[in-house]
């Protein structure tokens, strides 16, 4: 009996993973975000002594890139990747995954990531700080490969989601898929 639930669990596995593969892509996404409003303190969202940024009175773009392999193609898409933020020259990312749900040109976005950062650039690195970021987003797809739109970022640590921060934020989100 296990061996027959095994042997039917690795065939749907494989039947599986062949039906995704033949519809995933490589996506490249450069993503401008212009902050609106926050309320964010990145020391009170990571914990961190050593890191402590206020974002809650700045209003400047903060641009981002994300590489992510997607699944999916037309009305539901989603992907799993990595997301990295650029402050002139450091990268600070985090791995994520995403589902969209396209209706015409209107694109629903949500994303969930987190859990472990990295750092490239001036420092580079593994950063021992733990949060989760949900980001939400409403798009208007004036070109296949432009989206203009808006969006809330969340950011909490993973033991106390009381102790939030968020960005609102208009973005203009270049993304290009390569098959």
């Amino acid at each position: 009996m296990k061996r027959t639930l095994v042997l039917m669990v690795l065939v749907a596995a494989l039947i599986f993973g062949s039906v995704a593969s033949a519809s995933a892509d490589v996506r490249l996404d450069f993503d401008v975000p212009w902050i609106v409003a926050a309320g964010l303190n990145v020391a009170d969202v990571t914990g961190s002594s050593t890191v402590n940024v206020n974002l809650t009175n700045l209003h400047i773009p903060l641009p981002c890139v994300e590489l992510a392999y997607q699944f999916g193609d037309g009305f539901l898409r989603g992907g799993i990747g990595v997301r990295a933020y650029t402050v002139l020259v450091e990268f600070v990312g985090w791995p994520m995954g995403y589902v969209e749900v396209a209706l015409d040109r209107l694109i629903l976005r949500a994303e969930l990531g987190g859990l472990g950062v990295f750092a490239f650039g001036v420092a580079n690195g593994l950063l021992s700080t733990d949060f989760v970021a949900a980001d939400l987003q409403a798009g208007y797809a004036v070109f296949p490969w432009l989206r203009l739109g808006a969006g809330v970022l969340i950011a909490a640590p993973p033991s106390n989601f009381s102790s939030n921060g968020w960005l609102f934020y208009v973005n203009a989100r270049f993304a290009f898929d390569f098959k």
